[in-house]
């Protein structure tokens, strides 16, 4: 109800993830960071996701990608919003972005899937931000979401404090539950795509699993020489 929004704005103001400015109870972004924050789509290579395209130096075992932003100056602290400040608007934005996207694209999905978290982290953070951006676009594309599909093992390094070398030599490690996916087109959900390497293990896991086809979607996608350690 409207009138519960503005009494929980009045109490816990609602702000800009990206330049903090306060915001009206069903605003996302201010208007001015809405237009700058969105990376048009013929800016990114539509197979890997990336700007600087990385099809010729990596297989990809994911099929195509849909990014809705660059993660850029204007983008940082929104996405550190996100994984720290409990400030989830970043995800919401970018899941309704991503969402008409694809609905412009031919693009015949089964199913939506969010690269995991541990669950001592999510219990920790109070929420999966890949699992948010999922669970919005599979509400408005109308498409069945699996939380439960893919699993995220423990680990003793964090990815984002490693270079994109490190990352290679120290890849995150994922299970996937006995559940047959024979046949279907996947879209796979993360926050920020960096060096590709986790969306390629999920998605390989999911082809193995018997998945026809998985397609990557990204609330942002890195720079070449701006792949920031606050990742």
């Amino acid at each position: 109800m409207k009138w519960t929004k503005s009494l929980l704005n009045f109490f816990y103001p609602n702000r800009c993830p990206a330049c903090d400015r306060f915001l009206t109870a069903q605003e996302l972004l201010c208007t001015e960071c809405a237009e700058k924050l969105l990376l048009g789509q013929d800016a990114y290579c539509h197979v890997c996701g990336k700007p600087d395209c990385m099809c010729s130096r990596k297989s990809l075992a994911y099929d195509g990608a849909v990014v809705c932003s660059a993660y850029a100056e204007g983008t940082v602290p929104a996405i550190l919003q996100l994984k720290t400040s409990g400030n989830t608007n970043f995800a919401i934005f970018a899941a309704r972005i991503l969402a008409e996207r694809l609905r412009n694209t031919d693009l015949q999905l089964d199913c939506v899937i969010p690269v995991p978290m541990h669950r001592s982290k999510e219990r920790m953070r109070g929420y999966n931000q890949a699992a948010l951006i999922a669970e919005e676009i599979a509400r408005l594309l109308e498409l069945p979401l699996y939380e439960n599909i893919l699993i995220k093992n423990q680990s003793s390094i964090e990815q984002h404090r490693l270079s994109a070398a490190e990352r290679s030599k120290h890849p995150e490690s994922f299970g996937i539950h006995e559940k047959r996916l024979d046949g279907m087109r996947i879209l796979l959900c993360d926050d920020v795509l960096t060096t590709g390497n986790t969306l390629n293990r999920c998605a390989a896991l999911l082809k193995e699993n018997g998945a026809a086809a998985v397609f990557a979607a990204a609330a942002a996608t890195t720079i070449q020489n701006n792949r920031r350690k606050e990742l």
